[in-house]
């Protein structure tokens, strides 16, 4: 699985596979995948699939996400029990927008006693600043739970506990209510422990749960009147799947990720960021994009601009996809690193019974290594060492095993020299991954 997102079970493939897939030889056996699983059978039109997604934050204006969700973790499965979890710190949007000092995100299937199965969908976060002070909250925790009994009945719950909640010139009371709103003069309006809910429509249940909502009333950092911001929001729901008429396609993408291994132990210091995840069924040709504008690890790393696209057609012949992965303005190691731009692609084609076709690529402007510039067409898997400090591997390809018929690549990977310095120590970072993949 992806070192930051655990994966508790093994054999769900659509969700991610992660060090399975990207991992080199040599990395400890804490971080070893489970064992590759056989590809499942097609889901019934009458097998439920529960589907959760939650984060930290985001941010839309008009509908059109600004910042996708950050610390983010979602999952798709037809049994239970299922877990993934994603944590993050040192959130930084906007210049002031949305500040937080750590954040994580959980999924989870569980069996209920005399049949069904309980999906819940969970955000925390801590050390919270909004608007530049306006709003600060010391923790707030949202779960939205949708659930199906063994005669097919569904229900759903759901809600945020706030700790230390603290509004400019408002009174809160301790114990929040549901949907609670309030609003700050001539800046925001703003609902506390927001709860929504359907059954019917594109689900058979939905659970929809944000601990604080808020709509702007004035314009700033280029976002506009009625922008929205969400912290903690969280979505369950239970659905029936869409048979897919065709070869399922498969791939992520993510701009950075970062870790430490300590012996055969790993930390995660960031969760991958601005995660995007291939549907099994495509896109329809239409650009899936997750996109954040900064993040930032003192001393380790400072990243502007993410935004990461899958975009794939399946069809009963043809299935074609390509993942994206694009990252501005790079800083690692206190410049030690440093790039002006970088845009890995995967790409994965299949016609009929054809073998796929698979290829990948990494472009990287402007990028210098210990001050010193690197041309912009290295060979894959070329390697730069900084003595004493890190060990760097540039357009780094690989194929991904069988049962998985794709390509990877990393457009950065930078990797601690046992030799290097106690700060840095099993820093394990990368860069610009994109994979993408079928499972013919």
């Amino acid at each position: 699985m992806l070192p930051s997102i655990r994966y508790k079970i093994a054999g769900y493939l659509p969700l991610l596979l992660g060090a399975a897939l990207l991992a080199s030889p040599a990395m400890p056996a804490a971080e070893a995948a489970p064992a590759a699983p056989a590809r499942a059978a097609a889901a019934t039109p009458t097998d439920p699939v529960f589907h959760s997604v939650s984060g930290a934050t985001r941010v839309n204006v008009a509908g059109v996400v600004r910042s996708e969700l950050t610390a983010a973790s979602t999952m798709r499965v037809e049994t239970a029990p299922r877990y993934t979890e994603n944590k993050t710190a040192n959130i930084n949007l906007l210049n002031g927008l949305i500040k937080a000092e750590a954040a994580s995100s959980y999924q989870r299937t569980s069996n209920r006693l005399g049949g069904g199965i309980t999906l819940t969908s969970e955000a925390k976060i801590a050390g919270v600043s909004l608007l530049d002070g306006a709003i600060t909250v010391d923790a707030i925790e949202t779960k939205a739970i949708a659930s199906i009994d063994s005669a097919g009945n569904v229900s759903r719950s759901g809600g945020t506990k706030l700790i230390g909640v603290h509004i400019k010139d408002q009174n809160i009371p301790i114990n929040v209510p549901k949907n609670f709103g309030i609003t700050i003069p001539g800046v925001a309006k703003v609902v506390l422990n927001e709860v929504r809910g359907q059954i019917g429509g594109d689900a058979l249940i939905k659970s929809q749960a944000t601990g604080i909502h808020i709509t702007l009333l004035k314009p700033r950092d280029d976002l506009s009147v009625g922008a929205n911001v969400e912290v903690t929001p969280t979505m369950a729901r239970i659905l029936l799947p869409t048979p897919i008429d065709g070869e399922p396609v498969f791939g992520f993408a993510y701009s950075t990720r970062a870790l430490v291994h300590v012996g055969n132990a790993v930390n995660v210091l960031s969760a991958p960021l601005g995660l995007v995840i291939c549907p099994a069924g495509g896109t329809n040709g239409v650009d899936l994009t997750n996109a954040t504008a900064r993040v930032r690890l003192p001393g380790l790393l400072d990243v502007k601009g993410l935004s990461n696209t899958c975009n794939a057609t399946v069809t009963s012949t043809d299935s074609d996809e390509t993942l994206t992965s694009k990252t501005a303005a790079v800083n690692l190691l206190n410049g030690a690193i440093t790039l002006d731009a970088i845009v890995a692609t995967s790409h994965v084609e299949q016609h009929g019974s054809d073998a796929p076709i698979k290829t990948v690529s990494s472009q990287i402007l402007g990028l210098k290594i210990g001050g010193k510039p690197v041309p912009v067409g290295v060979d894959p898997n070329t390697v730069i060492e900084i003595p004493g400090l890190v060990r760097v591997t540039i357009n780094e390809q690989t194929e991904l095993p069988f049962p998985y018929n794709g390509k990877a690549v990393r457009a950065l990977h930078i990797e601690a020299l046992p030799d290097a310095p106690d700060n840095i120590a099993g820093v394990d970072i990368e860069v610009g991954v994109a994979a993408a993949w079928v499972s013919r």
